[in-house]
């Protein structure tokens, strides 16, 4: 039997009049094959592409240095190869389309990515086919979760959200910001991560959005912003807290009961049916009534492949939530110069309201003190 994302993708390619669906980007073609190529993050000359055409044909074509690790990871059954060296991979996609019966058809080509070099060629290969783009068909595919792609979720975000309590426990005046990172990489990778990216920002840098960690010293009275990005089965977690070094101030705590009041306020638009810009206009106009601009333009976003997917908790998008949907709520507030507040954890939509993948083991619904 067919894999089930072949499967959702096919009958999504036949709602969109495609007779074919290509991918080139890292993340649909993994999303497709169910195996990250290595060397497709690492070197652009080499092309990895997933192709499924009609009821059946369904091949992936990789650098022949990568074959035989396809051929073993694979969801693919039919892996074709070239060489870098002397063949064009844009020679042996047009050949596969042939093969598969499609030359003269409608072909879904995620036109966002694919390099013009390979899209001149291909026009050149098959002068009767209709390239057209499908970026939004795989974000509305992948924004719907199999049980495989939840199961992992919830992996790496307990994973990441029991890491978060834990090494925020043992912060300590002193310690360095990138003695925090070195902390939670450690135990993220111990615990299964394949890789991660950390954001540690102290102090003033509590107020810089993305704040790499870096050699500052926390100090008591900081306030502290830890983000961890977790990677785990090609999966990723979002999770940030914040916390303070000693006891928070009377303006800390007023800000962070408006934030946590917002964020509590939309968990109850969590429910399938609910529009994204209801849920977006929600949490601004909480925040907005009490004083606080949003930093942000949007809310949250969607988790899975890739940190940020569809659908993005914004005003600008017109979906509504629907059940498998995993997603991330993260009200975020910068005072630059000063101090920053975040609180993100990621969510399921199931068919009667919602499910936290986060949030259970190193609660944020009052700033943390730490440093004790």
């Amino acid at each position: 039997m067919e894999h089930e994302v072949f499967t959702k993708l096919r009958t999504a390619a036949r709602a969109a009049g495609f007779d074919a669906l290509v991918a080139f980007s890292p993340d649909n073609v993994t999303y497709t094959s169910g195996f990250q190529v290595p060397s497709q993050l690492s070197n652009r000359f080499r092309r990895t592409i997933s192709v499924l055409a009609g009821d059946s044909f369904a091949a992936e074509l990789v650098v022949n240095v990568e074959e035989n690790l396809a051929r073993q990871r694979s969801r693919f059954g039919d892996i074709r190869s070239y060489n870098q060296f002397t063949q064009d991979p844009a020679d042996v996609l047009a050949d596969m389309l042939l093969e598969a019966g499609v030359g003269e058809g409608r072909i879904g080509i995620e036109l966002d990515y694919m390099p013009a070099q390979d899209f001149v060629r291909l026009r050149e290969r098959l002068p009767k086919a209709v390239l057209l783009p499908c970026r939004e068909l795989y974000f509305a595919t992948r924004m719907i979760k199999t049980a495989e792609e939840i199961a992992i979720l919830k992996r790496v975000g307990a994973l990441t959200d029991r890491i978060a309590g834990e090494v925020l426990a043992e912060v300590r005046p002193g310690m360095t910001e990138k003695a925090v990172s070195q902390m939670v990489a450690s135990r993220m990778m111990d615990g299964g991560c394949d890789g991660l990216k950390c954001q540690v920002g102290s102090g003033v840098r509590s107020g810089i959005t993305n704040c790499s960690p870096t050699a500052k010293q926390i100090e008591r009275g900081d306030v502290v912003r830890l983000e961890i990005l977790g990677d785990m089965g090609g999966y990723r977690s979002n999770v940030t807290r914040t916390a303070v070094v000693g006891k928070p101030t009377d303006e800390m705590l007023r800000t962070w009961e408006v934030m946590i009041g917002a964020r509590d306020l939309c968990k109850t638009m969590l429910k399938p049916g609910s529009p994204v810009p209801a849920l977006y206009q929600a949490y601004v106009d909480y925040l907005r009534a009490r004083g606080i601009e949003p930093t942000l333009k949007f809310l949250g976003h969607g988790i899975g492949q890739t940190i940020h997917e569809e659908p993005y908790i914004t005003d600008t998008r017109t979906v509504a939530l629907q059940p498998n949907v995993t997603m991330t709520m993260e009200p975020l507030y910068m005072i630059p110069g000063r101090m920053g507040f975040h609180v993100e954890d990621m969510y399921l939509i199931t068919e009667t309201g919602f499910e936290p993948i986060t949030g259970l083991l190193s609660p944020n619904d009052q700033l943390i003190e730490i440093g004790a």
